[in-house]
């Protein structure tokens, strides 16, 4: 099995919790967004409490959004702390739409988005509170929020996008250099383009936001008992690195995906950062959960012949179970979430039931009691 050391200059930090009891992440439903190219997106940002939907229960993707529900959730997203302190001092602040269970928003939210200097207001002194955010706006202040964390594209690179605009223009680049807007350029029909003047939608401000909160936030917990640890990308990927090929092969319609090249962390690395385990349940960001068995955990799992389809009864490989962060190279599918499980071998040679794939994985709870 390939294995990389990642050299870092600081030692991996963790938030390490004793004591506290941490539910599992609370699954979101909407009526409207089954199929949407932006679906993994906005169950998780709603799953994690960035982003909710209307009273009759749709998300309503396709809708644009305004200036201050776009502030609310991109400060929620970087997980700033919002008081009654936080008062507003643009011109044109309205009063709380909710004062007796929000009296935050819009004009507190607004205010620490202003303070940490990822929305700006206009040159009237404005904010523009019910103006709608476009698309070119959304990006500026992700990529503004999302600071060091985004590489800076060589001056030579060029994507997909337009980035002549002299506000804009910069911050698009980037974003598209780092990968944040791919699942939007992906959901494009074949010789579509997509209009960065334009209102953002709802679901693109999901997608987007996503991806900010997947360079910057505690993407993945790991809970055994009482004890909860919580990692960012930067430090999963500050761990030992562990890259081979996987694939899945789903019987029923008999067909087989990959084998990919995966790079992740081993699933036995992530366990023992909370002292070890046998078993392992992964909990998706729409409240999805799959479970692993110790064998499972430990690469014992039975494998398919990817062309033939048969069951190798007699698989000589060495098979690691891993949670992944990259396929081919590159970031994975959006619909994959940032995180996934694989079974990977250092040779293209084996795949496993469909059954054995847990996508968008925001939690591991590890040893969790067998249900009733």
């Amino acid at each position: 099995m390939k294995k990389t050391r990642i050299i870092v200059g600081l030692v991996l930090a963790v938030v390490l919790v004793l004591g506290i009891s941490v539910p599992a992440l609370a699954a979101a439903e909407f009526s409207d967004i089954d199929d949407h190219p932006y679906e993994a997106s906005i169950l998780n940002l709603a799953t994690r409490g960035f982003m909710g939907g209307y009273a009759d229960g749709t998300f309503r993707p396709d809708n644009p959004l305004q200036r201050q529900q776009y502030a609310k959730m991109a400060v929620l997203t970087l997980g700033y702390e919002v008081t009654a302190d936080n008062v507003s001092t643009f011109p044109d602040t309205p009063a709380p739409y909710d004062p007796v269970n929000n009296p935050l928003y819009p004009g507190s939210y607004v205010a620490v988005a202003a303070a940490n200097q990822i929305i700006n207001g206009y040159t009237s002194g404005n904010f523009g509170f019910i103006d709608n955010v476009t698309r070119q706006q959304a990006i500026t202040i992700a990529v503004r929020a999302a600071g060091d964390a985004l590489a800076e594209a060589p001056a030579e690179w060029a994507g997909a996008l337009d980035y002549s605009d002299q506000n804009h223009g910069a911050n698009i680049k980037k974003a598209e250099y780092n990968g944040m807007l791919a699942g939007i350029l992906d959901a494009l029909e074949e010789g579509a383009t997509w209009d960065l003047t334009a209102n953002a939608t709802r679901g693109e401000a999901a997608e987007i936001l996503t991806q900010l909160f997947n360079k910057t936030g505690k993407i993945l917990k790991i809970t055994k008992g009482e004890t909860v640890v919580e990692l960012s990308m930067a430090e999963i990927k500050a761990m030992t690195a562990v890259e081979g090929y996987g694939g899945f092969y789903r019987s029923k319609a008999d067909t087989v995906s990959g084998p990919d090249l995966y790079k992740g962390v081993a699933i036995q690395d992530l366990l023992a950062l909370v002292e070890g385990g046998t078993t392992v349940k992964a909990v998706a960001t729409d409240g999805f959960e799959s479970e692993f068995s110790a064998d499972e955990v430990n690469g014992v799992i039975t494998v398919f012949d990817p062309a033939t389809h048969e069951e190798m009864t007699e698989y000589t490989g060495t098979v690691t179970m891993i949670l992944a962060y990259e396929m081919n190279g590159a970031p994975l599918f959006t619909g994959d979430g940032a995180l996934r499980t694989a079974f990977v071998s250092e040779a293209e040679d084996q795949v496993v039931d469909s059954k054995k794939s847990a996508k968008q994985v925001a939690e591991l709870i590890v040893d969790a009691p067998a249900e009733d």
